[in-house]
């Protein structure tokens, strides 16, 4: 019963007339696909995660701040990158005194724009920063040792991403290298 009626439809509406004018359309819609994410390897050519430890020191007229962080890269599609930030920031006083720990445990996302395609380089800015709810850092401190981006929505910082081998990666600034960081497999 059912068969016949499907028959029936199919023959109604010329089913054998349609099959190729699909496939034709899937087909289409596959290179286009492929030519899209060719594009987009082009213009950011790491599509792996890759993940790496910053230790940096910070010296003021009386404090002295260490961070302490691990930093997972995450590049994922149409021009934007997750950067998972965890770990802790110590302050010392001036006779190096331990005065002071935070925890730092937030996710920022960013939108990039190539700038220049032969030095690597990109401007990062900050779509959303989720600040977990362990995280202590204050407005003031994170001032201090982060970068603008990691705490400010809508700022812009620049990188420089520089394939440094086939595991890994340096991402520096503009100025110094931050971190190497090693992808995940």
């Amino acid at each position: 019963m059912t068969k016949n009626k499907l028959r029936e439809v199919l023959r109604k509406c010329h089913a054998v007339y349609w099959l190729p004018l699909l496939t034709l359309i899937f087909l289409c819609l596959a290179i286009y696909k492929q030519i899209e994410a060719k594009n987009s390897r082009e213009n950011f050519p790491y599509s792996q995660a890759c993940r790496g430890d910053f230790l940096s020191e910070v010296q003021y007229d009386d404090r002295r701040f260490k961070m302490n962080t691990t930093l997972y890269f995450s590049f994922l599609n149409k021009n934007k990158i997750l950067v998972s930030m965890s770990g802790n920031v110590y302050a010392y006083d001036e006779k190096g005194k331990l005065v002071d720990k935070r925890i730092v445990l937030r996710n920022i996302y960013y939108s990039y724009v190539l700038e220049n395609k032969i030095l690597q380089t990109y401007t990062l800015k900050s779509d959303r920063v989720n600040i977990d709810s362990v995280d202590t850092m204050n407005e003031e401190l994170s001032r201090l040792v982060l970068m603008n981006s990691s705490y400010i929505v809508g700022d812009s910082d620049t990188l420089v991403l520089k394939k440094y081998d086939a595991n890994s990666m340096l991402i520096e600034t503009t100025q110094s290298p931050l971190i190497m960081c090693v992808f995940v497999k």
